[in-house]
């Protein structure tokens, strides 16, 4: 049987995130998480495999034991198997020490496809499907909107980039990384109180990974500084009563009104380039 392994992440479900000043990484305790809508997408495109080619789909997540919620949701729609990825010295893992802990894991399973969300809502930086990949040393696909089709070894993607939609063929195992788009949540009825139980815990001695090699002394970026801009927390805020053509000028120029002390330039044109140029010389 073919199998897949699906990465996921759970992502604090508000923007009042707040910063370790220590170490300057998110503070996840206490916080109410969610998956990541993007890895909920590969997840969808690992499950219609299941469906149509009888594909074992299984799913991991690295974190703290609250991240087992994701993997019950995982279950819930139709995964084989989960694996929590959980130790103590992960915390504080930025994308490389992250990727090293997944192909730990991943090199285990045999996996003939891998699926990650393209990017994460908490972070953005888009680099753990690429990391993987370079770090198993096989092809990667990114900007992945859907599976097309399969033959063989072979796997047909349809992609979409800034300027072009194209349809790639890769020889199998492959890292896909998944865009975000709209789909419908089908779940399962599932015994709840065997749930935790199918939730396979492992740790870095699992691996043969060393503290070293993850969490804070194993990641090459580190955060020196972050900071908030009180000015523009909250700074815009529209009235839901206005006109869509209200809402839209008031976004785009910040709610900022026009008066005899202030002149709104809208555009680009020469004309408007003059005006701008005769107003600052």
């Amino acid at each position: 049987m073919k199998k897949i392994l699906v990465c996921l992440k759970q992502v604090p479900n508000t923007r009042d995130v707040k910063i370790n000043p220590e170490n300057h990484t998110l503070v996840r305790e206490g916080v109410e998480s969610v998956l990541n809508p993007f890895d909920d997408c590969a997840l969808e495109e690992a499950l219609k495999l299941k469906k149509k080619y009888g594909f074992s789909v299984t799913v991991m997540t690295m974190g703290p034991p609250q991240a087992e919620k994701i993997l019950e949701y995982s279950f819930r729609r139709g995964a084989d198997e989960a694996f929590l990825l959980t130790d103590r010295h992960l915390a504080g893992s930025d994308t490389w020490a992250t990727a090293t802990a997944v192909v730990g894991l991943a090199k285990k399973g045999g996996y003939d496809l891998l699926f990650c969300g393209q990017e994460s809502i908490d972070s953005g930086t888009g680099h753990i499907g690429a990391s993987i990949a370079e770090m198993m040393n096989i092809p990667q696909v990114n900007y992945a909107e859907k599976v097309l089709g399969l033959h063989e070894n072979r796997i047909r993607i349809q992609a979409k980039f800034d300027k072009f939609d194209a349809q790639l063929e890769v020889v199998t195992p492959v890292v896909v990384s998944f865009l975000k788009k709209g789909f419908e949540v089908k779940l399962k009825a599932i015994d709840e109180s065997v749930i935790s139980e199918r939730i396979k815990r492992v740790t870095l001695a699992d691996l043969n990974l060393l503290p070293e090699q993850v969490g804070l002394e194993g990641s090459y970026t580190q955060v020196v500084n972050i900071d908030i801009d009180e000015r523009f927390v909250g700074y815009v805020t529209v009235d839901s009563n206005l006109s869509a053509n209200e809402r839209i000028l008031y976004i785009t120029t910040g709610g900022i009104t026009e008066n005899e002390n202030k002149k709104i330039i809208r555009d680009l044109s020469q004309e408007s380039i003059e005006e701008i140029a005769s107003l600052i010389m």
